[in-house]
C-alpha cells in the first residue's frame, strides 16, 4: 500500500493517497471491469500505453451520465468521484494490452 500527504504550504488541505496500481486490461484475461463506485472521495486514473498503437477499445463510461472517455495519448489522467455521483465501468479493451495507475485520494 502507497501512502503519501500532499499539501499546499498556503493551505490547510492534506490528503491522503490511500493506494496505487496498475491494472492491466487484455481480451483473453480482464477486458474490463463491471459498473461500480470508488471507496474514495477522488480517483486517479493515469493511462500508460497508447490507444491505437498498444491497444484498442478501452475507456471509462460514466453511466448516469451516459459519457465514455478513452484516454488520447500515453500519461494523460482523469480525476473525478469517487463515491456516489460517478458509477462508472471500464469498457472492453478489445486487443492489444491497455495499462492504466490508479490511485485513491482522500482530502
Amino acid at each position: 500500500m502507497l501512502h503519501g500527504i500532499a499539501s499546499h504550504p498556503s493551505s490547510f488541505l492534506q490528503a491522503l493517497f490511500d493506494l496505487a496500481f496498475v491494472v492491466r486490461y487484455k481480451p483473453d484475461e480482464q477486458p474490463s471491469l463491471m459498473p461500480h463506485h470508488d471507496a474514495s472521495t477522488f480517483t486517479v486514473n493515469i493511462a500508460l500505453n497508447k490507444v491505437g498503437v498498444d491497444y484498442q477499445g478501452g475507456g471509462c463510461r460514466f453511466i448516469r451520465y451516459n459519457c465514455s472517455i478513452q484516454a488520447p495519448r500515453k500519461g494523460w489522467a482523469l480525476l473525478h468521484p469517487g463515491r456516489l455521483t460517478h458509477y462508472h465501468e471500464g469498457l472492453p479493451t478489445t486487443s492489444g494490452t491497455r495499462y492504466i495507475v490508479v490511485s485513491f485520494v482522500d482530502p
